[in-house]
């Protein structure tokens, strides 16, 4: 009996040392992946501090121009589907925000919200576009929205693409508890050794499930779209700028009383099967904003441009006829 469990537990730690060898990764050079991912509409603005911002200018620029950002361990690529379909009538800026896709880790470090609009501030200066619409998804989302809360003379329009960063006065007061009275989990995460750690272990199946969770629809789970997420994970730095958002970065949450100071007209967009935000948190949108269209999606995920971008470019087309 002795000599079995001997070996039961000899066959556990080694399957634990395997599973934990295989999802070890180096870093990939950005020559490397740039030379992978980037293509010929791929532009790189440079900030003060060297850091490169990868972005993208395409469709007519005789149109009116509306910047798409991505969201939380995203990247512009999430938006190839739909630019195809609204570039006859729009001139699109996709940008990868910084910390992600071929953007990656930026010298400042300044992976905050505000961080992310100084960056749509300076790209839209620096193409000498003076008004522009704002679309964002999910944590782009709130980027955008807080954008057009900020610059109201700048915004002509708004899209939401189950979009974050509002909460009900419950939800304050739960962040607000949480955060004064951490689980020792959170804690843990904070540990230097366990940084280290998982800045190295980035298994491929982190990829693979982040974006079986993403969609409604299986099918567009496909392998070489996750591999492309895993390898932009690996971009030299992106993985320490990621956990220094998730790891202590998390900010204050905004209540429904903010948005009623936005002006710009807003289209909401958001799948009625969404596992990462809560199709709900759209109704807040919808009851707490001057001007704006709510889309809801039956069988769609938290990405409706990647799972509907036929539909979800024909609202947007429509939302601009009516303005």
């Amino acid at each position: 009996m002795k000599k079995i469990l001997k070996w039961i537990g000899i066959l556990i730690i080694t399957t634990i040392a395997v599973l934990v060898y295989s999802g070890i990764y180096l870093d990939i050079p950005r020559e490397e992946l740039e030379a992978k991912y980037a293509n010929d509409s791929s532009q790189f603005f440079e900030l003060s501090d060297n850091t490169r911002i990868h972005f993208r200018d395409e469709g007519n620029f005789e149109k009116p121009v509306i910047v798409l950002l991505h969201g939380f361990n995203g990247s512009l690529f999430n938006f190839e589907k739909l630019v195809p379909l609204l570039a006859d009538d729009f001139r699109l800026i996709s940008i990868d925000l910084p910390g992600f896709g071929l953007t990656g880790a930026t010298a400042s470090s300044n992976y905050t919200t505000e961080g992310f609009m100084e960056v749509v501030t300076k790209l839209t200066e620096e193409l000498r576009i003076n008004k522009f619409s704002i679309a964002g998804n999910s944590m782009g989302g709130g980027v955008a929205w807080r954008y057009a809360l900020q610059n109201p003379n700048k915004i002509e329009s708004l899209i939401l693409l189950a979009s974050s960063g509002v909460g009900t006065k419950e939800d304050r007061e739960k962040f607000e508890e949480r955060e004064k009275n951490q689980p020792f989990v959170w804690r843990l995460l904070d540990s230097a050794a366990l940084k280290k750690f998982l800045h190295y272990y980035t298994p491929k199946f982190f990829a693979t499930e982040a974006l079986k969770r993403s969609v409604f629809d299986q099918k567009f789970a496909n392998y070489e779209h996750a591999m492309q997420f895993h390898d932009l994970v690996l971009l030299e730095g992106s993985r320490n700028a990621i956990l220094s958002m998730t790891m202590g970065g998390r900010r204050a949450m905004y209540g429904p009383e903010a948005l009623s100071e936005i002006v710009a007209p807003t289209l909401v967009i958001h799948g009625e099967e969404d596992n990462i935000i809560n199709v709900k948190r759209s109704l807040i949108f919808k009851e707490n904003m001057n001007k704006v269209k709510l889309k809801i999606y039956p069988e769609i995920g938290h990405l409706p441009m990647y799972e509907d971008p036929i539909r979800t470019a024909t609202d947007i087309r429509e939302f601009f006829r009516d303005l």
